[in-house]
């Protein structure tokens, strides 16, 4: 049986599909026996999900980070 160590760095294999399917069946195995990997598997499907949905769609490209990275750069701070 896998340990807790093995099914945590496998998690987003996992999620993503990419394991085996003997490889799918001992995780599957694992979670059905431990319930804080199950949580923890759960949080970081909740948290792919999460961050899919507010994700731009189009992410900006090299030089528009570099615009916005430099104009923050050239910010002064206020306040006193």
């Amino acid at each position: 049986m896998l340990s807790c160590k093995e099914v945590t760095e496998r998690a987003s294999a996992l999620i993503d599909g990419e394991l085996g399917p003997l490889q799918t069946l001992r995780m599957r195995l694992h979670l059905a026996m431990c319930h804080g990997c199950a949580h923890f598997l759960a949080q970081m499907r909740a948290t792919r999900a999460l961050t899919m949905t507010t994700l731009p769609s189009d992410p900006p490209d090299a030089a528009r980070i570099e615009a916005i990275l430099s104009r923050l750069h050239d910010e002064k701070p206020t306040g006193g």
